[in-house]
């Protein structure tokens, strides 16, 4: 503790020497000078007059007017928001083109069909040539007479009509049963047309003999038998026969059961409107 006074009496004087050292130096006090004011004597008589003398009333204020109060101002109008604008629809995406349809391929012309060759005339059948005469013997009466009085009395037979046959008969099992026959009469139809002028149709009947193979092709050309109008020159009846003559070529070969071959290699058709039309 002694020490702490000791120090603290060191410091003050410390200080102190400080001030007596600098203090001497400082600057001194200068104080501006100030304006003298004129000052005017007055009695106590003027005192006192100037103490009577009536102060002039206060002008009074004119009132104040009335500043009316300013109305309030009418509160701004909310504004009403403006509608939203639609959204504007999507734009639709383009739909992808259609792929085009690929074209069809060109169908094949058919191929023309033959023309039918050019069926040969039917040459009408050379006459026989006749066998050289012989010198007859001179006329004998009695010989006649002897030579019919040998033969024996024979009663007439009666004359048959031949019918056409479908076809030539070889024995009873190798006949054609009806269905067969039908059968191709049915492949006769499909290839023979009725000629223009067939409304006479009874006079435009058609026979021909058809020579057939096995396989049921032609083994050669077919024959006309009723020809005998043809040579007369009948133009209905050369078409009727050139007709019969087309179907045959074109329907050949025939489907026929092989095991009848003999019975249907040589076939006598008859070509009438009436019958292949069903009429």
């Amino acid at each position: 503790m002694r020490a702490g006074i000791l120090f603290s009496t060191a410091l003050h004087g410390g200080l102190l020497a400080a001030m007596f050292v600098a203090l001497p130096d400082a600057a001194p006090l200068q104080v501006a000078p100030s304006r003298a004011l004129p000052v005017e004597l007055v009695t106590i008589d003027e005192f006192t007059n100037l103490r009577d003398i009536p102060r002039p009333e206060p002008t009074p204020e004119p009132p104040a007017e009335e500043i009316a109060e300013p109305e309030p101002e009418p509160e701004p109008i909310a504004e009403i928001p403006p509608e939203p604008l639609p959204e504007p629809a999507p734009v639709p995406e383009p739909e992808p083109a259609p792929a085009p349809e690929p074209e069809p391929a060109p169908e094949p012309e058919p191929e023309p069909e033959p023309e039918p060759e050019p069926e040969p005339e039917p040459k009408p059948q050379a006459k026989p040539t006749p066998p050289r005469e012989e010198p007859k013997p001179a006329f004998d009466p009695t010989q006649i007479a002897a030579l019919l009085d040998k033969l024996p009395e024979e009663e007439p037979q009666p004359v048959r009509r031949s019918e056409p046959q479908p076809a030539r008969q070889a024995g009873p099992a190798a006949q054609l049963t009806m269905s067969e026959i039908d059968a191709f009469k049915v492949q006769m139809r499909r290839c023979w047309s009725v000629p223009a002028g067939a409304a006479n149709a009874a006079s435009l009947v058609v026979r021909i003999k058809v020579f057939l193979r096995p396989d049921g092709s032609l083994s050669q050309p077919p024959q006309l038998i009723n020809n005998s109008r043809l040579l007369s020159g009948d133009s209905y009846f050369r078409a009727a026969a050139d007709s019969a003559m087309r179907a045959i070529r074109r329907c050949a070969p025939f489907r026929m059961p092989a095991d009848k071959y003999a019975s249907w290699r040589e076939i006598d058709l008859n070509f009438d409107p009436r019958e292949m039309l069903g009429g």
